[in-house]
């Protein structure tokens, strides 16, 4: 029912009520006026009956006597007559009152949004207000014609009859909820008060039940509680430090997130601690925070230093706002933090991985540019020496300039191997064998007033890894040993299995997860300040005087342990020498057998036609004549273009195209692919300068691609050109001297 039609009928009852009380009213005057009337009539006929008495001359006594008797009589009647209408006028309020106090019961039972009811002991309805048509939609008649109980929910009718019995045995209600039906068939949650209605002697005789639909109530509590439990979800599971805290710094609310950042097991602990003075590293910190929320109300992403549980440091992005607390008004801070102590450290590593890939491709391209000079310079040595021959004065002029363009060779390799850019013969390798094979030769290459000590785990595990250039880092790091024991001391070259957990790669910037073998360098040195810790690995640092060191050492020692998928720890202290920890995966696989690959020089020449193709002048010059003393036919080009050109004029064969990787205009993997399929007999073997990585983003390195680096010796050239043609040529010239060629192998497909 609307509340419109609900007050309209209110309306009309009261003026129902009203009229029935004139009328009862008019009808207790009209009694009252002919109870007077008669009263009236009574008194006349008394007073007409006592005026013959007043005129009679009968006895004076007599005559008082019933003169007095009939006075009284008439005095009885006023007396009464008066009293009646004490009598109707103390009706006439109390029933007035009685209805005043009727109409407010049914003005407020009317208008009332509670159900109010009344029944028997046994259930039974005496009274419903209006309200249940309104809230339920059962008219007054249709509640009569039902039973109370039936319209309750079935779940929900023990409890209802349990309370009506205990009111009952008690004499006193109590609070419960209830579900009804409405008359639509849908249920309605109601809160029911019951007070009990006692006879004369103090026994329950009637209930008077209270009714309240909270249906709305209900559903807004149950639709809070689900928002706080999805919002609680939301900051519990949420990734994010988050946590409300007094001014002073005390936790008031925590997340789980915030435990596991701060490394406790649990809350008790963390509420029981101060955020200012437990969790910033430096209090004055967070009391800067607080003056920023006095001032602004709120900071967003303002970098801190906190500490774990453990002690260990992190660093965070804070964000954080001011909030009022509805109970006392007491202002508290709500606080947001991200763990970014990685994060921090991955752009620390990629800020140095730029810098440091930065100095490798200035150094691969110096190198590159630098190894086809020393190419020649090397080669026109050589040449120059066997014209000259040891007894000419010049031969040793000769010789030192080659032995300067070695020198000068090895640096580049040192800046390739920074760059991680030289091309490796990974092997399974025993760390133990190669430190022992080490072990005669170090103090040999260090002196003899520095002790080398060697602890060896017996059940390490192998790598993979290229062998020479592990011995170099061996070599290295010793060397870089020496030169920090200028008075002596001991070096000691440990070895043993090792597991990266977490925490460990947590607190070690660089690690991953996974099993290694250490490799362990020791020195009882001056050790290193952190300063220069920061600045080792770079090359051409060194903190040797001018003229006494390169700076590509350790620069070496970085490239080769980072192109092997390794890990580089370094431990030092001044005044407390160095521990440079090596860690290079493990592997499951049987130790490579290292051999010699070394061509008998009786086999080193050839009469087969080799087309030659080089941009650079000199370099081809030389490798022509290498290759024409050894005795073979060499048709040289300067570029792609001209070696098809002579390739079409050549009606011979041609069995080995030699050519450089990298050119203007053609490069020499198209070369070849443009050459092969007019002449399928012939070989290829590719030359660079470039480092491998490059020469694979250009095709080269497949399975059965055969690679000469430069610069290159004589001996090698002609070594690689006899190797490529023999193994086209299916020649079984290998001995026990020759080992077949070990593949090349990028730091790609390491």
């Amino acid at each position: 029912m609307s509340i419109r039609a609900s007050v309209e009928v209110n309306g009309l009852t009261g003026d129902f009520s009203r009229n029935r009380l004139r009328r009862m009213e008019r009808r207790e005057w009209g009694l009252w006026a002919t109870a007077v009337v008669i009263t009236g009539l009574l008194t006349a006929g008394l007073a007409s009956f006592l005026a013959p008495l007043l005129h009679s001359n009968e006895a004076w006594q007599a005559h008082v006597t019933l003169q007095q008797a009939v006075w009284g009589l008439v005095g009885v009647v006023l007396l009464f007559d008066l009293y009646s209408v004490y009598q109707q006028l103390q009706i006439h309020r109390i029933r007035r009152q009685l209805f005043e106090s009727e109409e407010l019961f049914r003005l407020i039972s009317e208008n009332v949004a509670d159900l109010i009811a009344v029944v028997d002991m046994e259930g039974r309805r005496i009274y419903n207000s209006v309200s249940y048509q309104t809230v339920l939609g059962y008219s007054i008649e249709e509640l009569k014609r039902s039973s109370g109980i039936e319209q309750i929910h079935p779940d929900d009718r023990e409890l209802v009859l349990r309370a009506a019995e205990d009111a009952r045995r008690t004499g006193k209600g109590r609070t419960l909820e209830y579900r009804i039906r409405h008359k639509d068939g849908s249920w309605r949650v109601l809160e029911s008060r019951a007070s009990v209605i006692a006879d004369r002697k103090g026994r329950p005789e009637k209930l008077v039940i209270v009714n309240r639909d909270i249906t709305d109530r209900k559903t807004a509590v149950e639709a809070l509680e689900r928002s706080e439990a999805s919002f609680r979800g939301v900051v519990e599971g949420a990734p994010y430090a988050i946590c409300r805290v007094s001014l002073e710094g005390c936790f008031l609310r925590v997340n789980p997130a915030l435990e596991k950042m701060l490394g406790h097991a649990g809350q008790e602990e963390l509420l029981r601690s101060n955020i200012g003075l437990d969790v910033f590293r430096n209090a004055g910190e967070f009391e800067q925070l607080v003056a920023v929320l006095h001032s602004d109300g709120e900071f967003k992403d303002v970098q801190a230093e906190w500490r774990r549980k453990d002690g260990a440091p992190i660093t965070v992005l804070c964000s954080g706002r001011t909030v009022e607390r509805s109970e006392d008004g007491s202002v508290n801070i709500e606080l947001f933090a991200e763990d970014v102590t990685e994060r921090r450290v991955l752009e620390r590593q990629l800020r140095m991985t730029t810098k440091m890939e930065a100095i490798g491709r200035l150094s691969g391209g110096i190198a590159h540019d630098f190894n086809n000079l020393l190419g020649v310079i090397i080669g026109y040595s050589e040449i120059l020496k066997r014209k000259l021959g040891p007894e000419n004065p010049w031969y040793e002029c000769a010789d030192e300039v080659e032995k300067a363009g070695q020198r000068a060779v090895s640096l580049t390799r040192q800046l390739l191997a920074f760059s991680r850019q030289q091309i490796l013969t990974p092997a399974v390798l025993d760390l133990n064998a190669l430190v022992t094979g080490m072990e005669k030769m170090l103090p040999r290459l260090i002196g003899e007033d520095v002790v080398v000590v060697t602890r060896l785990s017996d059940d390490i595990g192998r790598v993979k890894a290229d062998n020479g250039q592990v011995e170099q880092v061996v070599m290295n790091l010793a060397v870089n040993a020496r030169d920090a024991m200028p008075q002596g001391g001991e070096l000691r070259i440990e070895t043993a299995n090792a597991e990266f957990d977490e925490s460990y790669v947590r607190h070690h910037p660089g690690a991953k997860p996974g099993r290694y073998v250490m490799l362990a360098v020791v020195d009882s040195g001056i050790g290193m300040s952190a300063e220069t810790l920061a600045h080792i690995f770079e090359p051409f640092f060194t903190t040797k005087e001018v003229g006494k060191g390169t700076g590509l050492g350790l620069a070496t020692v970085y490239g080769v342990v980072k192109q092997s998928g390794g890990y580089l720890w370094v431990d030092s202290k001044l005044g407390k020498g160095s521990s440079f920890q090596i860690f290079l995966p493990r592997v499951e696989e049987k130790v490579t057998k290292v051999v010699s690959n070394t061509l008998p020089p009786e086999v080193l020449r050839g009469a087969e036609t080799v087309l030659l193709v080089e941009d650079a002048d000199a370099l081809r010059k030389l490798a022509r004549s290498f290759l024409e003393d050894r005795g073979f036919l060499v048709l040289s080009a300067a570029n792609g273009e001209e070696a098809l050109r002579l390739a079409t004029n050549h009606k011979g064969p041609i069995h080995l195209l030699l050519t450089d990787v990298i050119m203007p205009g053609m490069n020499g993997r198209a070369l070849a692919e443009h050459l092969l399929p007019k002449r399928r007999a012939m070989s290829v073997l590719y030359m660079s300068g470039y480092t491998d990585s490059f020469i694979a983003g250009h095709g080269v390195l497949e399975p059965g691609t055969h690679l000469l680096h430069k610069p290159f010796t004589e001996q090698a050239l002609i070594a690689k050109v006899r190797e490529v043609l023999d193994a086209a040529a299916g020649l079984s010239v290998r001995s026990e001297k020759e080992v077949p060629t070990i593949p090349v192998i990028s730091s790609q497909e390491q």
